[in-house]
Parts: structure tokens; sequence; C-alpha cells
């Protein structure tokens, strides 16, 4: 799992607009370690 977030207000306001996590990707980012990359989803009405 990842050892920190980054971006946590892109996150919030992804969420806000009404998109849920469904999953997460570990990926390797350059400076900041191992992070993960969320899968989000919305239902388009």
């Amino acid at each position: 799992m990842c050892e920190h977030s980054t971006n946590t207000r892109a996150v919030g306001l992804w969420q806000s607009l009404g998109f849920a996590t469904l999953g997460r990707l570990p990926r390797l980012h350059p400076t900041a370690g191992y992070v993960d990359a969320l899968v989000m989803h919305r239902e388009l009405a």
C-alpha cells in the first residue's frame, strides 16, 4: 500500500463531484516513492 498520499485536494474535488474510488494501483513516483493511483468511477445519467 501507499507510503503517503499526494494530491489529496484533487481526490477531494473528484469525490465532491460524485466519483467513488473503486481501487488503488501502486505506482512508483520519481520523487515521492510509492504512491497509489486511484481508479475512480461515476455513473453517467
